[in-house]
């Protein structure tokens, strides 16, 4: 993700654009486009797989501003990024069973299901809105969004060798360090 960043022309400095902080909240980070900043909430995510999280997440926000000029202000720039995130990061098989929408006869659909939801939650996490103001939106860019893989390239899966086939096959995306 720094690789990618970095070749669009929004090179990361961690020093700068990551901040480990107190949160109040139920969230375990965010980003802040005014800031250009991601937080980790150092109260709410404690361990090691949980500020990668965090962090891969944050940076596809990143990303989405800095290369796709994502308008904070436009509830379809949201629900799509929030799409992408949930898509490459998260949703694995498991979580999805977890959520109670997998079962081995829909792995596809149960993928598509667990995004739509995180997506949804998100954007209500994020904007004061009604629940079905957000479903709209989500379902409004969802096929675009859930189908565009970049800058990683893959769905990431848990436990798999994706982050590291990602990372090695940067440089075909055009994405070096």
């Amino acid at each position: 993700m720094m690789a990618a960043l970095k070749s669009s022309g929004c090179e990361i400095d961690i020093r700068r654009h990551i901040s480990c902080e107190m949160c109040d909240t139920s969230v375990t980070g965010g980003y802040d486009p005014e800031l250009n900043q991601i937080v980790v909430c150092q109260n709410t995510a404690p361990s090691k797989g949980l500020v990668q999280g965090v962090l891969s997440h944050e940076m596809i926000h990143m990303f989405d501003y800095c290369r796709n000029y994502m308008d904070v202000n436009n509830i379809d720039h949201l629900a799509c990024t929030e799409i992408r995130a949930a898509n490459l990061c998260h949703c694995s098989f498991l979580s999805a069973w977890v959520q109670g929408h997998a079962s081995p006869f829909n792995v596809k659909e149960a993928h598509q299901n667990c995004v739509k939801d995180k997506a949804i939650k998100s954007v209500l996490a994020v904007r004061r809105v009604s629940e079905n103001v957000a479903r709209a939106a989500v379902m409004r860019v969802f096929d675009k969004c859930y189908n565009d893989l970049e800058p990683i390239g893959r769905r990431l899966r848990r436990n798999s060798m994706d982050m590291q086939k990602a990372y090695m096959e940067g440089p075909l995306y055009g994405y070096s360090d």
